[in-house]
């Protein structure tokens, strides 16, 4: 095979293993949304996306966040599309306004409030 044949064949060979990855929730509802979106920086040690050792990712443990003052879902929609016109301090959040759907969101806020 001609290096040009050798190139084209590597070029498709990429293409369909980065296609392979997951592309969206892999469970239905709120968790899953959560689990895709929110876990890669919220997971805890041992929790599916968390790291294997003691501690968290990224970000902070939410896993009870629904039971501190004023976090209701009115509160979590606004965080979740634009964290920083929320607390201006959540430089590492990013804003999912732009990733997720209306009922996504409110979904999600749902759910986070929630978590008591």
């Amino acid at each position: 095979m001609s290096r040009r044949g050798w190139f084209i064949a590597w070029v498709v060979l990429a293409g369909v293993v980065v296609g392979c990855g997951p592309t969206g929730p892999t469970a239905p509802g709120p968790k899953g949304l959560f689990d895709f979106h929110c876990a890669e920086c919220h997971a805890q040690a041992g929790q599916p996306g968390g790291p294997p050792s003691i501690g968290s990712s990224k970000g902070p443990n939410l896993s009870r966040i629904g039971s501190a003052t004023g976090r209701d879902a009115a509160y979590f929609e606004k965080f979740i599309r634009d964290p920083r016109s929320v607390r201006p301090q959540a430089k590492l959040m990013p804003a999912f306004g732009d990733k997720l759907t209306a009922d996504e969101i409110r979904s999600l806020a749902e759910y986070l409030a929630s978590l008591k």
